[in-house]
Formats: C-alpha cells, structure tokens, sequence
C-alpha cells in the first residue's frame, strides 16, 4: 500500500521541475531586458526591467505550463516564499546614513510627488470604479518605485495574478513614454541640469527607467549633475517604501473591514518586517564599515550587497514569470484600460506638479 504522505526528500524533489523552470525563464528575461538596455543608438538603449519582460514570457508560456502538473509546486513556491524573500531583501539596498546625508534637497519634492500620486490615482480610481486591490497596487508604482513596489504590496494585499501583472505592465509602459519625452520637456522648462535630475527622480517610477532618462539628457545636453541628482531623489523616494507600503496596505484592508461590517484584525505582513529588519542592518554595517576604515571589510560588505541585489532582481524576475504563467492573456485584458487611465493621468500630474514646484 503506497504511503499517502509523501516524505520529506521526495516533497521537496516534487518542486524542482518548476524551480529549474521558472529560473531559466528568470535568467532569460535579465538576459534580454539586458540586451535591450545595451543596444547601440539609435535602436536603443530601451530599458525595461526583467520583471517586465518574465511577465510577457510568463503569458506566453502560460498555456504550456498550465497543462504541466509537475511544474506547479515549484510555481507556487516562485510566486509565494521567494517572492517575499525578493521583497525583504530591497531592504538592504536603503541607507537610511546614505539618504540623511545626500537627500535633504530631494525630500520636499519627494513627499510633494508621493503626495500627488496617491491622491490622484486613490482618488480618479474610486471614481472611475477601478478595483480596489489594483488601485492600491497602482498607487504603490506611480507613487514610489514602479515594479518593485508594486511586487512588495502584491502579496501583502493578496492581489490577484492578473492585477500585479497589469499594473507592472502600465508602469513598465509609461516608464519608456516618460524616458523618450520627459528629458526634452523638463531641459526646456528647467534648464538647470540639477532641477532636471530631482524632477526625473521624483516623478519616473522605475529607479532603471529615472537612470536611462538621466543619461538620455545627458547626451542630449552634456553635464554631470543630472544623473547624480536623479539618484539621490530616487534614493529618497525609494526609502519610502518602509512607510508607504504598510500603510497602504493597511488602508485597503481597512476599506475591506469597513465595507464588509466585518471586525477581525488588520493583518501585517511580517515578510515587511523582514524589509525594514534588512534595511536597518544595511544602514548599521554601512556605519560600522565606514567607522573601521578598513579596505578589506568595505570590499566584503559591497560585494555581500551586490550579490543580494541580483539575487533579489533574479527571485523578482521568478516570481512575476510564475505569476504571469498562471494568468490567461486574456484576464488582463479583461481588466480594461481604466486602470492603465489612472496611472497615466496620476503619472502626468506629478509631472505637472514638479514643473510648478521648481520653476
């Protein structure tokens, strides 16, 4: 008679057809989203984030893999632990020493920016009946750091597959609307290089997407201020994803109690715990590191930190491709454009708001 519970060896073993799968889909997609972002002018560069391009391979795949038994634990596991694992680990690429130190400047903007995104997309979305789960995932990525944030609160929210997916997608789409054209608006109506740079970092969502248009405006009008001042006000609206987050997320389940009549208790997700654990562990070594002097342990630490950021980018990349295989093309179609509507209005008026602010 065969033993109903599967041991532990061959529970584990029953997950690494979909591993070994959805990393191959992981790495393929850094590999173009690297490609693109290297092509030589006047094709490229393009930049996209990986997680963008795991989602379009996803949907491709999703019929195949949807017909392969043997793949879902390991897609479940893709979409579940390592996704929580990816979010945590964004923790270690904020200093909190390193944000007090360069983003003084940044920080009226960049509340003024996160202010405007949510208030545009929280508002115009209740209006134009968009879901309330996509709209807070919508407000995470216009109003903080694009795919990243919108990947953080997904789990947190329970979201559906196809909403973190669209909203991805509409943030990866006005990214490169906004390199090609807000570069050109912002030289014209700023002039100052410095005004420039806090403008595309505070309001293009994807830290690739802020660099790419910096350097866009760098070649089209050579400085070396832009991108600098485009990094630190990136930095500083990045960091507030120890805040923002938890409290959107809070909001929604709050707005669910209320809708339901329901009194059970606002869930937190401890995976966020993990993210601000990490961060502060990331601003403790950077001062400890800088306090030794020591060569040696500065080389340890920056290189411990960049293998946790590609390991990072690689989990997210696995996550949204496992995510995308389980969605048909068609779900996300069938959330309409009202969602895409939202973000790009919410995106447009935190340009506008930007232009009046530094003007």
């Amino acid at each position: 008679m065969s033993n109903p519970h599967p041991t532990a060896p061959q529970s584990y073993a029953t997950r690494w057809p979909g591993l070994v799968f959805v990393t191959v889909i992981a790495l393929a997609a850094a590999g173009v989203a690297a490609l693109l972002g290297n092509l030589p002018p006047p094709l490229g560069p393009i930049p996209v984030s990986a997680m963008l391009v795991a989602i379009i391979m996803g949907l491709v795949l999703g019929r195949y893999t949807r017909a392969q038994p043997a793949l879902e634990k390991g897609l479940a596991l893709a979409k579940g632990p390592i996704l929580k694992i990816a979010v945590a680990l964004v923790g270690l690429r904020l200093s909190l020493s390193e944000l007090v130190d360069t983003g003084g400047q940044a920080l009226p903007l960049v509340i003024v920016m996160i202010a405007t995104g949510l208030v545009v997309v929280l508002g115009l979305g209740k209006l134009m009946k968009v879901s309330p789960r996509l709209l807070i995932l919508l407000a995470a990525g216009t109003s903080i750091c694009g795919a990243s944030a919108i990947a953080a609160a997904s789990p947190a929210l329970k979201a559906k597959h196809e909403e973190t997916c669209y909203a991805i997608a509409c943030i990866g789409i006005l990214g490169l609307l906004a390199i090609l054209t807000y570069p050109v608006v912002l030289q014209h109506a700023l002039v100052d290089p410095n005004l420039v740079g806090l403008a595309l970092g505070t309001v293009i969502h994807d830290t690739a997407q802020v660099t790419a248009a910096a350097v866009y405006h760098q070649q089209l009008w050579p400085n070396e201020q832009t991108l600098d001042a485009a990094t630190v006000a990136k930095l500083m609206r990045n960091s507030t994803m120890l805040v923002v987050i938890p409290a959107l997320v809070l909001l929604y389940y709050r707005r669910e109690r209320g809708a339901s009549g329901a009194r059970s208790k606002v869930p937190f997700p401890m995976f966020i715990v993990a993210f601000i654990a990490l961060s502060m562990v990331r601003t403790l070594v950077d001062r400890w590191a800088g306090a030794t002097q020591d060569a040696n342990i500065e080389a340890v630490w920056s290189g411990a930190l960049a293998l946790a950021h590609q390991f990072s980018l690689l989990a997210f990349a696995m996550a949204m491709s496992a995510l995308a295989m389980s969605v048909a093309p068609s779900e996300v179609k069938s959330l309409g454009i009202r969602g895409f509507l939202v973000a790009f209005i919410a995106t447009v008026s935190m340009l506008v708001v930007a232009l009046a602010w530094l003007a």
